[in-house]
């Protein structure tokens, strides 16, 4: 009897944990990423703050393009984008990556075509973990 109970408990927990992964969205932001800390933190008192960050909706991304998510993840889709932290373009390039890549200029003042030709190329010889954070998020590893 004890067996069965443990076996039927062991069941019920493995189709609540099921039934969240496929309720989840796999291509939203983790909680505790960018922003959204899904409870309120503790205050320097020790007491919770009442106050929680709302995710922002998230763009509308195919869901078949790896590409499109991953330029949506880094840089919100744009091409042009200079972070101001030393990543540059659709895929936040390091310029020095850009040239060891045979690249000339600056990734973002590249062609669409030519920094997604220079991404495809960075992923084929080094693999997705030039985008650590954003291939985890969108699948890609």
């Amino acid at each position: 009897m004890r067996t069965m109970l443990r076996r039927s408990s062991a069941l019920a927990v493995v189709l609540v944990m099921a039934a969240t992964l496929l309720a989840s969205d796999p291509f939203t932001e983790a909680a505790g990423a960018h922003g959204y800390r899904g409870r309120p933190r503790a205050s320097r008192s020790g007491l919770r703050s009442s106050r929680v960050r709302r995710a922002r909706p998230a763009a509308a991304v195919p869901a078949g393009d790896v590409w499109a998510r991953l330029r949506h993840c880094e840089a919100g889709g744009r091409y042009d984008r200079n972070s101001g932290n030393g990543f540059y373009g659709a895929y936040q390039f390091l310029p020095s990556t850009w040239r060891l890549l045979g690249f000339r200029g600056m990734p973002h003042k590249a062609a669409p075509e030519v920094q997604d030709a220079a991404a495809r190329k960075l992923q084929a010889r080094r693999g997705w973990g030039q985008w650590p954070v954003c291939s985890r998020r969108i699948g890609a590893r």
